[in-house]
């Protein structure tokens, strides 16, 4: 792999071997982190605008809306499917031995909605119960 900057005197630096590296590091952020901290302890963590209201599920440091820093609340509100897909086949192309339901799910009165595996007979709108609290979520219809 190569790939070109300009540098600082506008000269065009040029690397022709691979740059690869070992390993990547990934860091979720202050409010992925509260996110992710709220599902070890099975609660949804949203981040609500205090101008506007808004809340962001997963929890998101500033509102889209009024570009203000928001504060990180727990989600109660009632979780429902949005949208759906079934999965009949891996990532490599083979039939699964039984189809999986994949959905996003939303809260009632917040903005945004997690991904889920599904069980149960599933339909738009239909309310879920979270069993797993984990990325994605495992719900069942309700």
């Amino acid at each position: 792999m190569s790939w070109d900057k300009i540098g600082i005197e506008d000269k065009l630096l040029s690397w022709h071997e691979i740059m690869e590296a070992e390993e990547y590091v990934y860091t979720v952020g202050v409010a992925g982190e509260e996110f992710f901290n709220g599902l070890k302890h099975k609660k949804i963590i949203g981040g609500k605008c205090p101008k506007c209201g808004r809340i962001y599920v997963p929890a998101r440091l500033y509102c889209e809306e009024c570009f203000v820093k928001n504060d990180f609340v727990e989600v109660t509100t009632k979780p429902y499917i949005d949208t759906y897909t079934v999965v009949y086949k891996d990532d490599e192309g083979n039939k699964l031995e039984k189809p999986q339901v994949i959905a996003l799910i939303r809260f009632e009165g917040t903005h945004g909605g997690l991904l889920a595996y599904v069980e149960g007979e599933v339909n738009i709108g239909k309310e879920v119960e979270i069993l797993e609290y984990k990325i994605p979520l495992i719900v069942r219809v309700k």
